[in-house]
Order: structure tokens, then C-alpha cells, then sequence
């Protein structure tokens, strides 16, 4: 599969991202709920199911944490080691990107080599999950069009207004 979808050189697609969503995303990611259930290192959880949307429904996750600009995630495990301390920081990640309307995987760096950008050069709806991840942690993120790439989508492979669902396992964080 391709990684050019959240990998798009940062300037690039920091530009057509604010355009087309607003300034992006909320300075303050501080959650609005927390969650019902907490999971240890240790524990590990099959691959969450994506719902299944009509054009337009919002995307809801039981027992998920949602942030002040729509971004929702449930940690499937809690990582213990370090976490980014800034929107600059280099992230090594594996993640899969799946269309939350259908559940179809769109792009997956797993089976491969990990990937490792700068949090500020990707969308920033999957910038501001890994933002409060820690490494070791795996997460579900669900991201709203407004956090994704907007009406504009990402011709031919992400439709405009495509509301997105990542599995994100944060392996390293480093400057």
C-alpha cells in the first residue's frame, strides 16, 4: 500500500489542511470525557471493529475519550515508556487508516517497516492522537473530515468529506 496519504511533505499539506479545515486542530487537546475502561501494557485487544455510517452520521465509539475538536479515540493498550512533547517531535509509528463508512483499509504501514515523521507533517486529526500517546501504546482513533483532509479529500484515494478511523501503534519517540 501507499504511505503518501499522511505522509505528504509537511508544508504541502499543512497548507491545503488549514485551508480547507480552519486553523486545525484545538491548541488544547485536553479531553472533554475520559475513559470508562483503562487497559494495562500488558494488555492487548483484538482489532477494534469500525461502525458502520450513513453520509453525515457522527462517528461515535463506545467508551471513547473525545477531545474539544471532535477527535475521538479509545486506547486499546496503555503505553508506559515516553511520550512526544511537542507538535515538532519525530514519531516512529505502525498504523492502519481504514474509511469509517465502510471499515475498507486505505493505507497500512503494518506488515512493513515502521514509519517515522514529524507530528506537525501529517493531518492533523492523526497528529493530535499520537500527541497524548506514549510509546508501547496502541490506540483507535477516529477522525472527522475536519481533521482529515475536508471536502477537498486526497484525490483518487480518500473522498472529500471522509471521515477516517486509524489503529496507531506508537513505537518510538525522538527529536
Amino acid at each position: 500500500m501507499k504511505r503518501y496519504l499522511i505522509l505528504a511533505p509537511a508544508g504541502l499539506l499543512a497548507a491545503a489542511l488549514f485551508a480547507a479545515c480552519g486553523d486545525g486542530p484545538d491548541p488544547d487537546p485536553t479531553p472533554t470525557t475520559t475513559p470508562t475502561t483503562a487497559r494495562s501494557a500488558a494488555t492487548t485487544a483484538p482489532t477494534r471493529a469500525v461502525p458502520t455510517l450513513a453520509p453525515g452520521d457522527p462517528i461515535v465509539l463506545e467508551n471513547a475519550t473525545t477531545t474539544p475538536s471532535g477527535l475521538q479515540y479509545v486506547d486499546d493498550v496503555v503505553g508506559e515508556g515516553a511520550a512526544p512533547a511537542g507538535k515538532s517531535d519525530l514519531v516512529t509509528v505502525h498504523y492502519t487508516g481504514k474509511f469509517a463508512a465502510n471499515g475498507q483499509t486505505f493505507d497500512s504501514s503494518v506488515g512493513g517497516q515502521p514509519v517515522q515523521f514529524a507530528l506537525n507533517g501529517v493531518i492533523p486529526g492523526f497528529s493530535e492522537a499520537i500527541q497524548s500517546m506514549k510509546e508501547g501504546g496502541k490506540r483507535t482513533a477516529f477522525i472527522p473530515s475536519k481533521l482529515g483532509y475536508g471536502p477537498s479529500g486526497f484525490p483518487p484515494v480518500i473522498p472529500p468529506d471522509a471521515d477516517l478511523v486509524f489503529e496507531i501503534e506508537l513505537i518510538k519517540v525522538g527529536r
